[in-house]
């Protein structure tokens, strides 16, 4: 699967699936009369219908990339237009070529969905993440040798991706326990009940998380986008020098990236203590798994893509 220079592809963290599947819908109930062994029944089964259309992938990133390109000074050498279609580009091509996660996109988007589809798609989105931890650190910390920011830099992305993992083990215990609920209901106005709940109880984590990607994305790009010489550099410029950078501006993103990520750990923490205990100093965790994956690289330094 294609990497971006963050090493997890922005599919995975991207918000809007899970925001389809779980806050964009609404339950039906469909009333089917059927023959067997000569006698007729009513069939009564429950799906999903979208409360509205969905975006593409395409119209999210695009607009995506105009919040954070907007939100920061460029070089003269780059047009925000096009630089905005580029950066889009490279997300689109790599969704293009990620047959799994498209499936499991196009499962949620089933008019007769079944069983826990809810649940089944946040366990993939987990699972999936939780398979590329390795690669994502290894990349990380391939990163930091090709680069003189500071490593405080590095484990906060770091932080960000235990962050989001943090996150769907929250969110998959509400939905566990809401699909739960919703498909054991007496009847189909307390189905409809539960289903509600879990999108009141849902959607302000979501929101949560997504602003907190966006400020962990904006601080890639600039990096990026400063240290590339034109287009053809976007995807992985050869050496990130702070140099190259506005200190100032740097400082600024960063700062308003930190502070965007504590305030999301904190609303995660306030509904999960259990965060605190398995991640009493986050950082020092961040800073010990950076350089143990440093000690484990080859001579040759891996090639990032984007």
């Amino acid at each position: 699967m294609t990497l971006t220079t963050s090493g997890v592809s922005s599919i995975d963290y991207s918000g809007s699936s899970l925001r389809y599947g779980l806050l964009d819908i609404k339950p039906i109930e469909v009333v089917e009369t059927i023959k067997k062994c000569g006698m007729k029944f009513l069939r009564i089964t429950r799906k999903f219908e979208s409360l509205k259309a969905p975006e593409t992938y395409s119209d999210l990133v695009t607009f995506q990339n105009q919040a954070i390109i907007d939100s920061i000074k460029l070089p003269n050498w780059f047009d925000s237009n096009e630089l905005i279609k580029e950066l889009s580009r490279f997300s689109i091509e790599s969704y293009e070529k990620d047959e799994e996660f498209k499936k499991a996109v196009e499962e949620l988007k089933k008019a007769d969905r079944i069983g826990r589809p809810l649940l089944s798609f946040v366990q993939f989105v987990k699972n999936r993440l939780e398979s590329k931890r390795d690669l994502y650190l290894d990349l990380e910390a391939d990163r930091f040798l090709r680069s003189n920011f500071p490593l405080s830099v590095y484990n906060r992305f770091v932080v960000f991706d235990n962050t989001y993992q943090e996150f769907l083990k929250i969110l998959e215990d509400k939905v566990r326990r809401y699909e739960f609920l919703a498909n054991y209901s007496r009847n189909f106005e307390m189905y409809k009940k539960r289903i509600s709940e879990m999108r009141v109880a849902l959607s302000p984590i979501i929101d949560q998380v997504d602003a907190c990607f966006l400020h962990y994305s904006r601080l890639k790009k600039y990096m990026v986008v400063w240290n590339a010489k034109d287009y053809s550099e976007l995807r992985n410029p050869k050496f990130l020098d702070i140099g190259n950078v506005d200190y100032a501006e740097f400082e600024k993103v960063f700062a308003e990236y930190c502070n965007k990520l504590m305030e999301t750990r904190q609303l995660l923490l306030r509904l999960d203590e259990d965060i605190l205990r398995r991640n009493f100093d986050l950082t020092e965790y961040a800073t010990r798994k950076v350089f143990s994956r440093l000690a484990t690289l080859p001579s040759s330094s891996l090639t990032l893509k984007s």
